[in-house]
């Protein structure tokens, strides 16, 4: 399972970031630069239905053991809901 997860989410992270959500390419707004693109949170966001966790505190304990190996920044439980 874990493979196959770490699979889906680096296609779903190449295909956003390419296609769908192309922010590398738009002009810097003003301000300290964003921890995760925007294709980073769709991704941790997609993982989090898939490993079906429900509860907020529940993810945020087992994001890291789960898929911290593919994102080395995820966000904390005062960055969650921004």
């Amino acid at each position: 399972m874990t493979k196959d997860l770490d699979a889906l989410l680096t296609a779903l992270y190449v295909y956003l970031d390419d296609h769908v959500l192309p922010s590398a390419r738009q002009p810097r707004k003003r301000g300290p630069a964003p921890l995760l693109t925007d294709a980073e949170l769709v991704c941790v966001a997609i993982a989090q239905v898939l490993l079906r966790c429900d509860d907020e505190r529940h993810w945020l304990r087992v994001a890291p053991r789960r898929i911290g190996h593919l994102f080395p920044r995820l966000p904390g439980q005062s960055e969650y809901n921004r």
